[in-house]
């Protein structure tokens, strides 16, 4: 892939996540204003569940299985593996997870919000399992494209269909809102399926071999997407046990609100995974150069939503919704350290060093933890988003001088873009308005 060419699918990725920054945007303004901060926050919280359950299980194997599609493995054995330790291993802790909750923790405050509806986790878990794996693969095997629809339809069915419920069922709001978020996960994994089946076979084979390299790439890789996952959505938990389902509204539209800017690293890691998972020439080059036009938009994404974060919130959500501002604020530093992380993690992988990847994530993990013990108790909402800038931004600064180590690229080469870089952006700009 020559500069240009990854330039290009920059730029249609960029695309792409414009068009699912709006869609997502307005339909995170019809949740906020029809469900009110308290239903919000329940709603955030049921559906960051599956994310953290899907994590506890299957962390790791989408990772081996992005890997060792790239590397052009047997298509119908890696969606095996998806199913068999991916689907029914989640699904199987989902049960026993929800068993135990219902029984022995009754007096807890999440499990009241949630009551029976934490029943819905039974399927959406195995759901979000596959639906990532079948992003992973298409993603891994270069077919950007396909990877970019699915993004968009996962984006735009759900709000659709809460449209379209809200409009039939304006007194079970909540419930319209669950719905289209499950039959939007399902429709995806549906058209993920299809496509993958005309682009390879899909048959599912079962390889011994094949099992124990994937299980053994994928057990040094899980502590990391485990430990991702505590950084990013832990914060829910703590919020939602110690401060309420309306503190927990409010950070999760702050937490909405920064998500926006993520639209910067997916689109340069998008085009890009397959070469850094592959390590193929060229990568000293292209790597140190995502990585600074990541960082250049990034930052100053991050200005701009710290001057107009507090009109955004407020105009599109609501005045009630205003105390999410400082939370947005504190959140920023660590949304630009993410940014670097998602690209030097996958480069990392590539290089074999899913256990390095690992180690960091887990002292990241365990220092968010602790952190938010500490400082929600104290300062709320805006304690628990210090906690994750924090934790990640150490996790970056890791990241990026074991990069430089490993790949003798001085540390200036991925901070902030160069003059050499303009001249080719523009020409590719200037061809694709032409």
């Amino acid at each position: 892939m020559s500069r240009n060419h990854y330039l290009r699918h920059l730029l249609l990725s960029m695309g792409t996540r414009l068009a699912m920054i709006a869609l997502r945007l307005l339909r995170n303004v019809l949740l906020a204003r029809i469900l009110g901060p308290s239903e919000r926050g329940l709603f955030a919280l049921l559906s960051t569940l599956p994310d953290l359950i899907s994590a506890a299980t299957s962390g790791g194997l989408n990772t081996a299985v992005g890997y060792q599609a790239a590397q052009q493995r047997s298509m119908g054995l890696l969606l095996s593996q998806v199913l068999i330790f991916g689907c029914l291993v989640a699904g199987a802790l989902t049960l026993v997870c929800v068993a135990l909750m219902r029984e022995f923790g009754t007096e807890l405050e999440v499990t009241t919000q949630l009551g029976l509806l934490a029943w819905l986790l039974l399927l959406a878990v195995p759901l979000t399992v596959l639906k990532s794996g079948l992003l992973t693969l298409h993603n891994a095997t270069g077919d950007v494209g396909a990877f970019n629809m699915l993004r968009l339809t996962e984006s735009l069915v759900p709000l659709l269909l809460f449209v379209g419920l809200f409009w039939m069922w304006q007194n079970s709001a909540l419930e319209a809102a669950l719905i289209s978020w499950l039959v939007g996960i399902a429709l995806v994994v549906v058209a993920g399926l299809v496509w993958l089946g005309r682009q390879h076979s899909i048959k599912l084979q079962w390889d011994r071999s094949g099992q124990r390299e994937l299980l053994s790439y994928s057990a040094k890789s899980h502590p990391d997407l485990l430990f991702q996952q505590v950084i990013l959505r832990s914060d829910y938990l703590f919020i939602g046990a110690m401060l309420g389902s309306t503190a927990l509204g409010h950070y999760a539209m702050a937490s909405a609100a920064a998500e926006l800017l993520l639209i910067v690293p997916e689109a340069v890691t998008t085009p890009l995974m397959k070469r850094l998972l592959q390590q193929d020439a060229g990568m000293d080059k292209l790597t140190p150069l995502a990585l600074r036009l990541t960082a250049t938009v990034m930052l100053g994404a991050c200005l701009s939503m710290a001057l107009i974060g507090e009109w955004l919130i407020v105009t599109l959500f609501g005045a009630e919704y205003q105390p999410a501002y400082p939370a947005l604020l504190a959140l920023l530093p660590g949304l630009f350290g993410l940014c670097y992380a998602s690209i030097l993690r996958l480069d990392l992988l590539g290089k074999n060093r899913p256990g390095a990847v690992s180690l960091m994530m887990g002292v990241g993990a365990a220092a968010n933890l602790v952190m938010n013990v500490i400082l929600i108790p104290r300062y709320g909402i805006v304690g628990a988003a210090a906690a994750s800038s924090i934790a990640y931004l150490g996790v970056t600064v890791a990241m990026l001088l074991m990069y430089c180590r490993l790949s003798a690229v001085p540390l200036l080469k991925t901070l902030l873009i160069l003059p050499s870089d303009l001249a080719p952006l523009r020409q590719m700009l200037q061809r694709r308005a032409a």
